[in-house]
Formats: structure tokens, sequence, C-alpha cells
């Protein structure tokens, strides 16, 4: 065999190995891994948010004055909601918007620690697809108060059946002996920061 040969073969040779080589590391590329806790959380049985909420509570919506002589308290609500009382408790209703109040006996003034040992389970076992946000304080007129914000599915609409996610701000506010538990629901997504402060600022014990 000549020379040139011999040189042929080893340049056919050393390019099959380089082919093969190349082929191999292709075909055990690397997945990619998944690191704990840098994704999203689900909640299980949590209906979607929805991208267009089913509207905010109008600019111009008109307030009244709510007084609850059984419940000792006072505050702002929007005018044309459906209510429903309740002894001192009082729930007032539009689409997916809700206002509630609870009074309860307390006998001391909530803090982040009892909310968290104690309110945070039974709002588990209570409200469907349960998720916390956050628990915090904040200073209200009416006094330092204890906010609960979570998210949660609504009630069925008794028409088409459909649920829809909700944040809500639960507010504590304690005085002399009562506990009023103030919650604010609205579609997740939906902007009614301002009506949530004006409504949670109005609320007075008598």
């Amino acid at each position: 065999m000549s020379k040139t040969s011999v040189l042929l073969l080893l340049g056919t040779a050393l390019a099959m190995g380089v082919f093969l080589i190349a082929c191999g590391s292709g075909s055990s590329k690397p997945t990619a891994e998944t690191t704990p806790g840098g994704g999203p959380t689900s909640t299980p049985g949590a209906v979607a948010q929805e991208t267009n909420p089913p509207g905010d509570i109008p600019d111009n919506q008109v307030f009244v004055s709510y007084h609850s002589a059984t419940g000792g308290y006072t505050l702002d609500v929007p005018e044309g909601w459906a209510r429903t009382e309740s002894g001192t408790d009082v729930k007032l209703v539009d689409k997916f918007h809700a206002i509630t109040v609870e009074i309860t006996s307390q006998s001391a003034a909530p803090t982040t620690a009892s909310a968290e040992a104690n309110d945070l389970p039974r709002l588990q076992s209570q409200v469907e697809a349960f998720e916390n946000v956050t628990v915090t304080t904040a200073e209200l007129p009416a006094g330092k108060a204890v906010l609960i914000r979570y998210r949660a599915n609504s009630s069925a609409d008794t028409v088409t059946g459909k649920k829809t996610r909700l944040e809500v701000d639960r507010y504590e506010v304690y005085q002399n002996g009562k506990m009023a538990a103030l919650s604010l629901s609205a579609p997740a997504g939906s902007d009614n920061v301002d009506v949530w402060n004006q409504i949670s600022r109005s609320f007075k014990w008598d």
C-alpha cells in the first residue's frame, strides 16, 4: 500500500471518530434541573385566576353608613348591595364581591401569633381551596388590627354554577371583650385597594 493510501485511510478513520463522538454527546444532552421552591406553588382545588376578573367596584360608587345596634359598630358600605343580617353579623354582596362583619367574644386582642395558631387552621377547614398570603398588622382608626390576606374559591354562581378565585382581606379588630372580623373579598386581580381602604378605615366601635 502506498504512503498516500495510508494517509487517506487514517484521515477517514479520524473523521468518523469525530463524527461518532459528536453524535454521542448530542444524545446525552442533560435535562433541565428543577430548583426546589423556585417555581409557583399550586393550591389543590383552586380555580384559575381569570385574566379579566368580573369587574372592579366603580369609582363613582355611592357609600352609605351602616350601623349595627346589636353589634355596636358602624362602617361605610356600598349602596345597593344585597344585605343579610344575623344578630350582630352582617354580609353585603354584589356579584363576586362581598363584605362581612362577624362579632365574637374574646378575652384578649388578637395577635399575628394567635392568628397563625388559631385562625389560619380554622379558615383552612372552612374555606374552599384556602391559600394563606400574609399575616400582618394594620393601624386603623378603630385600633390596631391583625390583617390576614388569603385566597379562596367563591361559592358557585346560582345560575351558571361557575366559581371564581377570590382575594380576601380579613381585619380583626378588638375592643372590650369583643372582636370584629371584617372580611373584604373580590375576584383575584381586581383593583379595589382604595375602596377596601375606605371601608376598613370607616369601621368604628360605638
